[in-house]
This record gives structure tokens, sequence and C-alpha cells, in this order.
């Protein structure tokens, strides 16, 4: 970022002169050479005075002076005064387009170009490296125990913030349990489910939306702690939503945005990335596999057998994997997709409990039923009464 000309930051590289009218601080001996140059963003040199001291004031338009010492970075400062640069610096004008500037140069001194820079490359405004270009979904969701949701995959950037309870994540095969004050984000494209333990009620904040710039693999997938503050803007984006008003969607933008590059910045608690042996990166992928095909064939007719089939295992291997992952058997898992699919169903409205249980590939109506029963309390015709 540009820095203000003061005398104290400045004195490493040169002094600041009075400012003056027609270049009046200028030495006025007759072997000094008064001209005026112009520079544009196309072009930028590093040059460095040999021999004498050189003076330089800005006459059009805007400009950085970016100086320093031989062999140190390059710091930039706003020249808007005349000033005077000691013999042995190296300096570029940086202008904001095009800019022209007064010099006065000796005979004994020379500007010899060094290396050329990028200007648009260069630190002379503060820009976003980071922006939340879009949110399209932003939701508070209360789920009763034992929630399930049979995962998917999308080209958007996904946080799931935890505000009661414990919700597992499954990514790419892996399991992560995410406790109160937590958060991940899914990386676009990566597969992912998510569930509650059997006697667990979770509520948790879930956003969708579209990041673009220099956005660190860091930052996806992991288990992340949240401060008060960065919990606090959350919450903010979910009373925005509430209010609605005109700039409402602004400010929900803005403060994803601050809340991702405030943990970025402070680096609150992440979780270290650590190195998966292959072994387990083809476990993982093995899970991984089996939900997918779970959440794509949910309304096939599915048994364990047939599933490691289709993951190249054997049924006992794949049922060691989903007892180690996700505490659950495979014919467990099936079965809860399956009933947590019937609800969706049976919401709808566009089908009746046989036809729901015909369409899950259910031997009859009555397993169904008593399926449905046991995980949820009720009938699946009384479910379906109490939210008409």
């Amino acid at each position: 970022m540009i820095q203000n000309l003061n005398k104290f930051t400045f004195a490493p590289f040169g002094e600041i002169l009075p400012d003056s009218d027609a270049t009046g601080a200028f030495p006025d001996a007759p072997e000094w050479t008064r001209e005026r140059v112009s520079f544009s963003q196309d072009e930028v040199w590093v040059y460095r005075v040999d021999g004498m001291p050189t003076y330089l004031e800005i006459e059009s338009g805007t400009a950085a002076l970016a100086v320093s010492r031989e062999g140190e970075a390059l710091e930039y400062f706003y020249l808007d005064q005349p000033v005077r640069l000691h013999a042995g610096i190296l300096f570029a004008v940086v202008p904001r387009e095009t800019c022209s500037i007064h010099r006065a140069i000796h005979p004994d001194g020379a500007w010899v170009k060094r290396y050329p820079l990028e200007a648009n490359t260069l630190p002379l405004y503060i820009r976003n490296r980071l922006e939340v270009r879009a949110i399209y979904t932003l939701f508070y969701q209360e789920k009763e125990r034992g929630f399930l949701f049979k995962g998917e995959s999308h080209d958007l950037i996904e946080l799931v913030y935890v505000d009661k309870g414990e919700l597992h994540n499954v990514v790419d095969g892996a399991d992560t349990l995410l406790s109160q004050g937590e958060m991940m984000l899914y990386a676009p494209g990566i597969w992912h489910m998510q569930y509650a333990d059997l006697d667990v009620e979770p509520s948790f904040i879930t956003v969708s939306f579209d990041l673009t710039g220099d956005v660190p693999e860091h930052l996806f997938n992991r288990r992340i702690p949240l401060g008060a503050e960065s919990a606090a803007l959350l919450r903010r984006m979910l009373d925005e939503r509430e209010k609605n008003a005109k700039y409402s969607g602004e400010l929900i933008l803005c403060s994803l945005q601050m809340l991702l590059l405030s943990v970025l910045q402070s680096g609150e608690k992440q979780e270290a990335k650590l190195k998966t042996p292959a072994s387990l990166h083809s476990e993982n992928t093995i899970v991984n596999a089996a939900l997918s095909f779970v959440s794509a064939h949910i309304t096939e007719k599915l048994s364990v057998p047939y599933l490691a089939k289709r993951c190249n295992v054997s049924a006992s291997r794949l049922t060691a994997l989903f007892q180690q992952r996700l505490s659950i058997t495979p014919a467990d898992y099936i079965r809860r997709v399956k009933l947590e699919e019937s609800k969706l169903l049976i919401r709808a409205g566009e089908m009746n409990v046989s036809q729901i249980a015909a369409h899950l590939n259910y031997s009859s109506v009555q397993q169904f039923s008593r399926q449905f029963k046991t995980k949820f309390g009720v009938s699946p015709n009384e479910f379906a009464k109490s939210i008409r």
C-alpha cells in the first residue's frame, strides 16, 4: 500500500523539498538540466541514480514513487511533493495511468535502467484479493434426532456452522464431527453428506456461495472453531435476511467476506492438514463411492453385497469401513437414507404411502411402515396428517 511522504520514513532515500511553483525548490545552477518527462503504466522501469542526486516533482496526473536501497525491497510513497533522491538509490515512477514530472539532473549524474516492473501487480491500491461474488442459499436448520442428509456435490462453496449439538460431515469419505461453535467449508465439486447421532438434535447454519480471487486451499474441508466476533457475523447475516431491507443483501455479502478474511487473518484455530497415507486415502475413496452410490440409487433395491460389489470390495470389508468411519453398518445407512427420502416424498404430497413404499423398493408397505415408526415414532400416515 502507498505511504504518505514523510521526512522521517523517506529519510533513507532522500529529502522532501518545500512545495514550490515552477520547480523553485530545484537547483538553479546552469549545469543542472530541468526537463519534463512523461510516464505510462504500460512501461515502468526501476532506475538507479548514479553519481549525483536527482530532483523530482509531479506536474500532472497521479503517481507513486517506488524507492529502495540496493538489495532491499521497494517502498511506495505518494508523489505529491518535490523530492531529492540520494545518489545510489533505486527508484521508479509508477503512474495510476499516465503522469508527467519535472526532473533536474546533473551531468555527473544519470538514470540507469535496472529492471522493468509490472505496474498492475504492484501494491499501489487496496484491492480485493478474496471476494464473495454471490450467495445462493442462507439457511438456519433445526433437525430432528438422527438427522441424515444423503449427500450431494455442486460447483459452489458451502459453509456449515453448528449452532447447537453436533453434526457429522462426511467429505470425500472422511468423517469430521463438528461441535457447537465450529465451522467447515466444503470445497467446490467435493461430494459431501451430513448426519447426526441418533440421540442428537443438531441446529446449524448453511451458506452456499461463489468466491473469487486468491483462495487458499487450507480454508476448505477442515474443522474451524469460531470466536465470538466471527460467530456474530453469521448471526448478522441471518438478521439481515429477516429484515430484507434495501441494502440487506450487500450487508450479508460483506459480513460473509469479513468472516472468511477474519478466519484467514487471525488464523482462528484451524485443524492441521495431515498427510493422508495411501491406504487411508483408498479407504476414504471406497466409503465415498458407497455413499455416493446409495444417494444416487436410493429408489433401487439395495443390499450390502450388491453395494460392496459396486465398490469392488467384499461385504465384510465394506461393513468394517462403515463402522470405522461412520459408526454405522451399510445396511443401517441404506435404511436411514431410504427413510429420510420417504419423509421428503410424504411432504411433497404427490404419492400415497403404498406408492412411496413401492417407489423406494421396500418389500412391502408393512415393512416400510414398521421401519418408519421405529425411526420417527409415528407411522407414515400419522406423519402425513401432522404436516397437512
